[in-house]
């Protein structure tokens, strides 16, 4: 775009000449005057030049300024409205989830620890993507299976995670939940652990038909207590051990046995 030379009017100095133009300053002689202006700024409100079609070219660039400007203050303010939401929440009652994991998509799973809220399968929002409203930063997802022909009081425990630490299931508009890069565990091999069992049901147990079910800190706490038990002295217990602590302080919950000293659980 070739600026020096063109001819241009003021809206109060009148017209003038482009006579330079460098490192975003333009320099432009009036009659009785020279004037340098800030480019592309001046033209939004006091430039115009003759040629139409390079003033057009300016304010598409303007408007792309104004745009990226835009974009940019909106993500800043996302940004601190996100911060201010991770001050202010509080940890809720029942605000941690169990899910039904069927056998064909346990693998994938427990690869990806990643899994769907599901639909919503009574009431007026039947049909629709189900919104984990009550999962927060400090929720735990624990992975259940019942496979083909056991019984509802064989569904086991496979593996568990929490949500990734500016999680909030209310922004989750997709239903998938994806789990926390370093906060995961699967359930290492031996004797299965039941689900209901852990939950000391004394009715007989029932699932129903949705993708997941909530449940309270004190009762994922009893289960990643079992949990750990089932871990040898080796690396892996160690995760074990970082994500039980992580959980409890994310919930303000007091671990079910003491882990400043790992040696008394290895």
């Amino acid at each position: 775009m070739k600026l020096i030379g063109q001819p241009i009017k003021h809206k109060t100095f009148g017209h003038g000449i482009v006579t330079a133009f460098t490192g975003g300053i333009m320099t432009i002689c009036f009659q009785d005057s020279e004037k340098k202006f800030i480019y592309p700024d001046a033209f939004k409100n006091f430039l115009v030049l003759k040629d139409q079609r390079i003033q057009q070219s300016i304010q598409k660039q303007i408007e792309a300024q104004e745009a990226a400007i835009l974009q940019k203050n909106e993500l800043e303010q996302a940004e601190r409205d996100r911060r201010q939401k991770l001050l202010n929440y509080k940890v809720a009652a029942n605000s941690h989830a169990v899910f039904n994991i069927s056998p064909e998509q346990a693998r994938q799973v427990c690869q990806t620890y990643t899994v769907s809220t599901g639909n919503y399968i009574s009431g007026c929002s039947k049909g629709q993507l189900r919104i984990a409203e009550r999962m927060k930063p400090n929720s735990a997802c624990l992975l259940t299976v019942r496979a083909n022909g056991e019984t509802e009081a064989e569904r086991k425990i496979i593996g568990a995670f929490m949500v990734e630490e500016d999680f909030f299931g209310e922004d989750v508009q997709d239903g998938m939940i994806q789990g926390h890069p370093q906060y995961r565990l699967l359930v290492p091999d031996g004797p299965p652990m039941l689900f209901w069992e852990t939950m000391n049901q004394k009715a007989p147990p029932r699932w129903g038909n949705a993708a997941f079910k909530y449940c309270s800190g004190d009762s994922v706490n009893q289960i990643l207590f079992k949990l750990l038990e089932r871990f040898d002295a080796s690396a892996q217990k160690e995760l074990a051990i970082d994500f039980y602590q992580y959980f409890c302080k994310k919930n303000s919950l007091r671990p079910l046995i003491p882990l400043e000293d790992h040696s008394e659980i290895l």
